[in-house]
């Protein structure tokens, strides 16, 4: 039985003789002399179930790919190191490969005469040994571009960053409709996030306009599904009102707990409610009860989605990957552990989602972590270790746990991941890579990348390491990984924005929340400092004061004391806006 997964409808992708990404593919390729189909799909993705339906089931494509071709099939969300390097603008991707993995063309979607017509004239090139000796100069070229592109960046953080990409967010906001840019408009989740870390800090007016237009343009629109609960994936129109269906994971994590924080900044109870509603979606939908954890997504499927909830119910529900992905289950136990005493006020229980963050975190430890370093999905068993979003997502997720509920085990189980990834820094470059370094691996794996974005939270749990642990290591490293990425961020505008975030924690930090004493009353202060979504805090616990207090810090500098959570609470609603 194939291990490919293809479109639920009728097809003949199968036909294809696909083999997976490996050195096998890349020698059989070499010892042929044939060029490599490289085909990125997603289980969830529609047009790549499409692509299955018309060009990989027609019969002239098919013959043409086994006689002439080398087929490999990646799924994006299994090998997001393959997609970063080959990815051509979304999904599908269609690339041809030389056999040492260059590109030679690249496409998304190609329908079936010209996809013929490709693949006949990429066989002729290919065929020819003069064309092939210029195609090897060309690349060659391009090798020595990307290794003069990887240098090593400035050591300093760039102090301008939040203001910068500040900016790039206010000026990409759509004033009519909310959201940023036009269409297709995703929720740019982590823009989103941004402004909440921001306004946290600041309080203007400005910030709150847009995450609150935002957020309920997306929440009581075409974007959200009023059925059955979640946020689709992104908008095909500026206005929020017709979706692409597919529902992932990922975006679902990060909405929920945006839901859930601006709520608590702005008093908005509906907001609130749906945070609440995302999180019986993921539950009631995405949950795999069989290993403890959640599935990665839910197909797009216009018909079932343009149906009531009695249509619905009398028709087949679209197709849940059970596959568990690491970082975005990590991020969900995050915004779980974070998000639910924010939301309590409408009637969610803190503890209930603090329990299932920590059963999700127990099934990352307990089925993922191999040799110190998180794999990157399950299914059935750990496959694809070391990838640098597995680890710090999961890291950062841990020492949420931590700050949530005190206990050491979190702490000690982040500190030991970073510790182990410390495997993937990389000290030309002063950051993390995004794989761990193989020179004699397939293809552009071989070569460096450090992505901005998992560096970036990387950093931001490094930073929350350096405070906890009291270790200047994990600081000096955070301000090495930070530094080295105040130029690669340039190139993203507001899609820099959690690179922002993480440069906000370095240089604007979070006040500081120590709390001594144990039992209930220690408990309750931390309950109470947990409800707070401004200021920005951090919790840990005071082992110095073996009385229930709750010390509010700055810089090492305290400045007030707590012995309730009334006087906590009313002591954190004094602290002004940063300046």
């Amino acid at each position: 039985m194939s291990s490919f997964h293809f479109s639920p409808r009728p097809n003949r992708a199968a036909d294809i003789r696909w083999q997976p990404w490996d050195d096998a593919a890349f020698d059989r390729a070499r010892a042929e002399g044939k060029p490599i189909l490289l085909a990125i799909s997603a289980v969830w993705c529609h047009w790549c179930h499409v692509m299955d339906e018309t060009t990989y089931s027609d019969a002239d494509v098919i013959a043409t790919i086994n006689d002439r071709f080398v087929p490999v099939r990646v799924d994006n969300d299994q090998r997001p190191d393959i997609n970063a390097r080959y990815n051509q603008g979304g999904w599908p991707t269609t690339a041809i490969l030389t056999s040492d993995g260059e590109i030679l063309k690249g496409a998304t979607y190609v329908p079936p005469e010209p996809m013929h017509r490709l693949l006949t004239q990429i066989d002729a090139l290919y065929a020819e040994p003069e064309r092939r000796a210029a195609i090897a100069e060309q690349i060659a070229s391009r090798k020595s571009h990307r290794a003069a592109a990887a240098a090593h960046g400035d050591a300093r953080i760039p102090l301008d960053v939040p203001a910068r990409i500040y900016a790039f967010l206010d000026a990409n906001f759509d004033e009519d409709f909310g959201g940023f840019g036009t269409e297709p408009k995703f929720p740019q989740t982590p823009g989103l996030h941004f402004l909440l870390d921001w306004w946290a800090r600041y309080r203007d007016e400005r910030t709150q306009v847009m995450l609150s237009k935002t957020l309920h343009a997306m929440s009581s629109g075409g974007m959200y599904d009023a059925v059955e609960g979640g946020f689709f994936r992104y908008s095909t129109t500026q206005d929020f009102s017709v979706p692409h269906f597919e529902k992932m994971l990922e975006d679902l994590s990060g909405l929920m707990l945006a839901c859930a924080r601006a709520s608590a900044m702005f008093g908005d109870r509906e907001l609130a409610r749906v945070a609440i509603d995302v999180r019986g979606y993921l539950d009631r939908t995405l949950w795999n009860a069989e290993v403890g954890a959640y599935g990665g997504s839910q197909d797009a499927d216009e018909a079932y989605y343009g149906r009531d909830a009695a249509g619905r119910r009398a028709s087949p529900k679209p197709y849940v990957d059970p596959v568990v992905y690491t970082s975005w289950n990590a991020e969900a136990a995050r915004a779980l552990i974070v998000g639910g005493p924010l939301v309590a006020s409408a009637g969610a229980e803190p503890l209930a989602w603090t329990r299932r963050g920590i059963a999700v975190l127990d099934t990352l430890w307990s089925k993922l972590l191999v040799d110190g370093l998180m794999c990157r999905f399950f299914d059935g068993q750990p496959k694809v270790r070391g990838l640098l979003g597995d680890q710090a997502w999961s890291a950062w997720a841990a020492i949420a746990a931590h700050q949530g509920t005190g206990d050491t085990l979190w702490l000690d189980r982040a500190r030991s991941l970073v510790d182990a990834a410390g495997e993937l820094y990389d000290e030309a470059t002063g950051r993390y890579l995004d794989r761990i370094a193989d020179t004699a691996a397939p293809g552009l794996l071989a070569e460096r990348s450090g992505p901005l974005d998992e560096n970036s939270v990387m950093a931001r749990a490094l930073l929350d390491l350096a405070w906890l642990c009291d270790d200047e290591r994990y600081r000096r490293r955070a301000e090495s990984v930070l530094g080295s990425l105040g130029e690669l961020y340039r190139r993203y505008g507001m899609h820099a924005a959690g690179y922002g975030s993480a440069v906000l924690d370095a240089v604007a930090p979070p006040l500081d929340v120590k709390i001594g004493g144990t039992g209930d009353r220690a408990l309750a202060l931390r309950d109470a400092a947990r409800a707070c979504a401004a200021p920005p805090l951090r919790i840990a616990a005071d082992p110095e004061n073996t009385q229930a207090a709750a010390a509010l810090c700055r810089a090492d500098a305290c400045f007030a004391r707590a012995r309730t959570p009334s006087e906590l609470l009313d002591a954190l609603s004094h602290v002004p806006a940063f300046a």
